[in-house]
């Protein structure tokens, strides 16, 4: 088989890699550990995969026209998953690695009972435990301690697999398209590489480590085990397995611990992947449950992780009742015009004044493009300045070119499309009619409702006002919303110090039923609904 070589340079640091005849680049990097986000799956869709060709040269495709501007393609950028190669070339990575994702690791444990460090679990011994959460686009792991169950010491991550799609839809259909093994030792090789830098940030010794639990949801737990997702996704969409599973360090990651000398330190340390309720309602969600309380609670409470996914819960201790809505990426930045991750320089806050525009960046870097709270904003500013109408129509000065938020360094404009308006609307109405669907079926009303949980980065950096005013959470709830940050990471040390905690979470698990929506009439039109702004 035929391969060209590839020079790539990124961020300063020049790396050679080839790429096989019939492949297309952005598979070639991906199998030789240069990553790039691909949040359509390498679809030819999103435009997030761009390289500049600095050598070389290839075809412009339909592709190309449709996600790039003239003045990129003349200088030779090109979507990196429709190139095919034909010669030895040298391309340039001008987008983020995204290793410096803001990643929450903080979360808020409620009804917590492990009150004294003599009551945890492993009190009076030796040793620490780590807890994991694999989020569809972030991982963060923390080094618990084992007597008291505080937080020694947290690293945060991206989950590699972004290569193969933003969402669990596209990963389950590369896992399904062969790629399984690929998925399945990229998250072992991330994971890996975070207990790595966690033991030798905190100083801690692997063979001081006693557990170590790890929560996400479903799809993320199968690509990590290894098993086949082909009944993920398709009805009617039966997990292989989602109870609590045990197995030794050694049997899990194997070859990618080898890489980093973990295998043979720590081979027979017990890791376990924590339940979950369905396939899309995986352990993250039973997890947030725990760290919120829920099997504790004689109120009726809510949890929305406000992801890709759109997953919820309602209910206490004596029902529970959850569901899955597809939100879509728009959260993560994802399919927006000028969309990225939260990284440094990704605009967070939004404020408008007629035609002037302030806007605030994570890290306080110049801006280079617009994370999910920052569309949020965006959007619920156009709304009060009257720029956008109730059906989310932007203002017909704007409609063509979209409303210009900041300029990066280079001059670029970062801008706020007419599509970006309708990704937003989709991506609310999804969670809205969630919620209200599963308060329907629940029967209670907003006055029932204790404490509204919104967990996960996106939620913990959201403004609250902001989101009410576009709808995305009910104004009715807002002085009763509490974000609990990262809860499935949460739950993951619960599980692993607080005495019972195993035993709570099968609770939560025996009491939850899920609320399937794709023919549900009432979600239909709730959905429809919640599309409209309120002006």
């Amino acid at each position: 088989m035929k391969e060209y070589q590839v020079t790539v340079t990124r961020n300063g640091r020049e790396q050679l890699c080839s790429c096989r005849e019939g492949e297309n680049l952005l598979e070639a990097l991906t199998r030789q550990g240069i990553y790039i986000s691909a949040a359509c799956g390498g679809k030819g869709r999103c435009g997030k995969c761009g390289v500049r060709f600095s050598d070389g040269t290839v075809p412009v495709t339909e592709a190309d026209r449709h996600c790039l501007s003239e003045e990129q393609i003349a200088e030779g950028m090109r979507l990196s998953c429709e190139v095919y190669l034909q010669a030895d070339c040298r391309i340039e990575i001008e987008s983020t690695d995204e290793a410096d994702f803001d990643v929450v690791t903080d979360y808020r444990q409620k009804n917590s009972q492990a009150e004294h460090a003599d009551t945890a679990a492993g009190a009076g011994k030796e040793g620490s435990q780590i807890a994991i959460d694999i989020g569809t686009t972030t991982l963060a792991a923390s080094l618990v301690d084992a007597q008291s169950g505080e937080i020694l010491h947290a690293v945060t991550g991206v989950n590699h697999q972004r290569a193969y799609g933003a969402d669990v839809i596209s990963r389950i259909q590369a896992a399904n398209d062969g790629k399984l093994e690929e998925l399945s030792q990229s998250i072992r090789r991330d994971l890996c590489g975070m207990i790595c830098r966690l033991l030798s940030e905190s100083g801690a010794a692997l063979s001081g480590i006693r557990r170590i639990a790890i929560a996400g949801n479903t799809t993320m737990g199968h690509l990590l085990m290894g098993y086949s997702c082909e009944t993920l996704g398709v009805y009617p969409f039966d997990p292989v397995n989602i109870d609590t599973t045990e197995v030794t360090f050694g049997e899990l990651f194997g070859e990618a611990g080898a890489e980093n000398t973990l295998t043979e330190e720590g081979a027979q340390i017990p890791v376990v992947l924590l339940p979950g309720i369905s396939t899309y309602v995986g352990a993250d969600i039973s997890a947030g449950m725990l760290s919120c309380g829920f099997d504790c609670s004689k109120k009726v409470n809510v949890l929305i992780d406000l992801g890709t996914n759109g997953e919820m819960a309602i209910g206490n201790r004596e029902k529970i009742l959850v569901t899955s809505t597809a939100a879509g990426p728009a959260f993560e930045g994802g399919n927006i015009s000028c969309g990225m991750g939260s990284v440094p320089g990704a605009i967070c806050q939004v404020k408008i004044s007629g035609t002037e525009v302030s806007c605030g960046t994570i890290g306080d870097r110049p801006p280079v493009g617009l994370c999910g709270t920052g569309v949020i904003e965006t959007a619920c500013e156009l709304l009060k300045e009257e720029l956008i109408d109730e059906t989310g129509m932007l203002d017909e000065d704007y409609f063509d070119d979209g409303f210009v938020l900041a300029k990066t360094p280079s001059g670029e404009e970062i801008s706020f499309t007419q599509k970006d308006v309708r990704e937003i609307q989709l991506a609310k109405a999804a969670v809205r009619a969630g919620l209200e669907t599963l308060m329907l079926r629940y029967g209670v009303t907003y006055d029932d409702i204790d404490t509204l949980y919104l967990a996960g980065g996106f939620g913990f950096h959201l403004n609250l006002e902001k989101a009410a005013a576009i709808g995305l959470i009910p104004e009715e709830l807002l002085d009763r919303a509490k974000a609990v940050g990262n809860s499935s990471l949460g739950g993951a040390a619960v599980w692993l110090t607080e005495p019972g905690a195993a035993e709570r979470m099968e609770r939560i698990i025996a009491v939850s039923e899920e609320i399937p929506l794709a023919s549900d009439k009432d979600f239909n039109q709730f959905y429809m609904d919640s599309m409209f702004f309120e002006v």
